[in-house]
């Protein structure tokens, strides 16, 4: 496996700067040399090399173990440090602060490539520390937050969790019930987070909390730095979460104590910090959908070439061929859908219908993949050494990360009607 520095990676990989060259159409798939390579309609050169060292570090490092994490729960620390190693962990950190700056159409490839396996956990674990956690700290933290978390985030020494959702704020994230109360001291953070990806083995977490005054006035949503070891910090259970079992979990705050240094960006500023990056998450889950769905249709198309009936290949039968076809053609679709969102993000443009568009539409395409592939393997299909239930539980989950496909729904018809009003 090779393996770059953090400099050596920031050399290889594009900058923001690069984004202007994205729009370079080009066909699917393009032969050279008699082999068939992939090419995307924003392909540069670099991308290619990026598939390929994460397509192997996927197969020879994750794969041979996929089964095993998910069961339990936990991904080794040693991993994730190589993949630090590789520059992996800061893609889209700027490389003056110690990351590779690579732009959001290069960070799709990565995620995509990276979600080709069938450990639903070990891709939160990485994408929630890379993609969530990171541009929080990137954006809004100050420095000295900075030199004492991201480095040991970017080496993979130090994970990372994001914690908003509550019982009663999921959907509604206004309805926070976790308060942070100012008295003299600083803060006194106490509450509940329900649902926290990454809550059962982070080293710290981004907590997002109503500041309350002294008179009990709220002052907004506060985003927090909270580290694991500070008094009150409770891992209140692990979650038997479909598809994820043993990476989402309760946190609980008692009475923790934080000062100024705690408080990541602004008093009040929590909420449109968290908005702001809601869009970008949209396409970072499409991207993981796109990666599932890709290694579904694989699966599928190398097992009905393989699996014999009635003296010939199920894949010469119609019925397959016509469920192979669809899957392939809502994964070109799902594809470019991505990577031209992403593109729009490296351009500063408003992509709030085009994000909920792009997640709509991969989240329920790769939960009918993984049906289909269901169906073309058959009942093999459902045994775990098979690895397709795993992805069959993986991705009903898709369908409600970052919004529910019935929010997504809503906020494009909300955009559609803005713009035909104008």
């Amino acid at each position: 496996m090779p393996c770059a520095t953090r400099g050596a990676t920031s050399r290889r990989l594009p900058s923001p700067s690069s984004t202007a060259s994205v729009n370079r159409p080009s066909s699917p798939l393009h032969k050279r040399h008699g082999q068939t390579r992939e090419v995307t309609f924003y392909d540069r050169p670099e991308h290619a090399e990026l598939r390929r060292q994460v397509a192997r570090f996927v197969e020879r490092e994750v794969e041979p173990n996929a089964a095993a994490w998910d069961e339990a729960g936990f991904v080794p620390r040693e991993v994730l440090r190589r993949m630090g190693a590789l520059g992996w962990l800061g893609l889209t950190v700027p490389a003056a602060d110690g990351g590779a700056g690579a732009d959001r159409v290069t960070n799709v490839v990565f995620q995509e490539a990276l979600a080709r396996c069938t450990s639903g956990g070990f891709v939160v674990t990485v994408l929630v520390h890379t993609d969530m956690a990171d541009p929080h700290l990137v954006q809004a933290g100050s420095d000295a937050q900075k030199r004492r978390w991201l480095p040991k985030m970017l080496s993979g020494e130090l994970i990372s969790a994001i914690a908003v959702t509550e019982a009663d704020a999921g959907s509604d994230a206004s309805a926070l019930q976790t308060r942070a109360v100012v008295d003299d001291a600083g803060f006194a953070l106490s509450g509940s987070k329900s649902i926290v990806s990454n809550g059962p083995h982070a080293d710290f977490a981004t907590v997002f909390a109503v500041v309350q005054g002294p008179e009990g006035t709220p002052a907004g949503v506060t985003a927090f730095l909270v580290d694991a070891e500070t008094p009150g910090y409770l891992r209140a259970r692990d979650h038997t979460c479909m598809g994820f079992t043993g990476f989402q979990g309760e946190l609980a705050f008692d009475n923790v104590r934080l000062g100024e240094e705690n408080v990541l960006g602004q008093v009040g500023a929590g909420f449109p910090m968290a908005l702001a990056w809601i869009n970008g998450n949209r396409v970072r889950t499409a991207a993981m959908t796109v990666g599932v769905a890709r290694r579904a249709l694989a699966r599928s198309a190398g097992y009905a070439a393989r699996r014999q009936q009635f003296g010939q290949p199920i894949a010469s039968f119609q019925a397959i061929q016509l469920k192979l076809a669809d899957m392939a053609t809502e994964l070109y679709a799902a594809e470019l859908m991505v990577e031209r969102t992403a593109a729009m993000l490296d351009q500063g443009l408003d992509i709030r219908k085009e994000g909920a568009m792009t997640k709509l539409f991969c989240s329920e395409m790769v939960n009918r993949a993984a049906y289909e592939a269901i169906q073309v393997h058959g009942g093999i299909g459902c045994l775990a050494e098979t690895g397709i239930e795993r992805i069959y539980r993986m991705v009903r989950i898709f369908t409600i990360l970052e919004g529910t496909s019935e929010m997504q729904r809503v906020t494009i018809a909300g955009r559609l009607m803005r713009e035909l009003a104008r």
